[in-house]
């Protein structure tokens, strides 16, 4: 059973490659899928790997919007479009991006009783990257997911959150893999993964969490 069958999920921040990872992942298990950037020519790139249900009785599962979510005109008329296609909005899903969006679709959000997971990245190293830095980027996104959470239950909209910390797949060196107990780095796939669990129903008694996905860096003491 495909945990996400005739879900429709937007995915902002889509033109990268945790955008990918988490598109493929959820048009596999069933969801119709908005993926939203502003680089037109990845997003054309990663739809065209997407899976179509053919079954379905309007044609294509999946679009691309190429839209500036940090623009509340552009915001709406993103939702308004999903809406004209496919009527609902189940699932958001937010990747290193604003949450001013969350405005424009919690009442849609909240017809579904569906859910919100923002997802921070670390894209790069800085040189004076430590362990306290992304300790403090940790709690913010932890402090901004409970209040936005604690204001939605009445909504029954979940709203949690996956920190991500370095996500590659070289295997090479860096400061983050210095002080990862598991010695590695997530690949966008593991983050996909801790995102549609999140985002599926396994997770229905879940929200107002902060999920590191980072190999065990969130536990190091120093």
């Amino acid at each position: 059973m495909k945990r996400f069958k005739e879900k429709t999920v937007i995915i902002t921040g889509a033109d990268s490659d945790i955008g990918r990872a988490i598109a493929l992942k959820f048009a596999q298990e069933g969801a119709n899928c908005i993926i939203v950037g502003i680089n037109n020519d990845i997003l054309e790139y990663i739809y065209e790997e997407l899976p179509e249900d053919h079954t379905w009785i309007n044609t294509g599962n999946h679009f691309t919007v190429t839209s500036d979510i940090n623009d509340p005109s552009q915001t709406k008329r993103l939702v308004e479009h999903v809406l004209e296609k496919y009527k609902h909005i189940d699932v958001m899903i937010n990747i290193d991006t604003a949450f001013g969006i969350h405005q424009s679709v919690v009442p849609e959000l909240t017809k579904t009783k569906g859910n919100i997971v923002n997802v921070s990245t670390l894209t790069e190293i800085p040189v004076d990257w430590t362990v306290e830095t992304y300790r403090a980027e940790q709690k913010k996104l932890t402090d901004i997911t409970k209040k936005l959470a604690l204001e939605n239950i009445p909504n029954n909209v979940r709203i949690n959150a996956v920190t991500a910390g370095l996500v590659t797949t070289d295997i090479s060196s860096n400061p983050f893999v210095t002080h990862s107990p598991l010695a590695k780095t997530a690949t966008p796939l593991d983050v996909a993964a801790a995102v549609l669990f999140l985002a599926s129903d396994d997770a229905a008694i879940i929200t107002g969490i902060n999920l590191p996905v980072d190999g065990g860096v969130s536990t190091f003491t120093e």
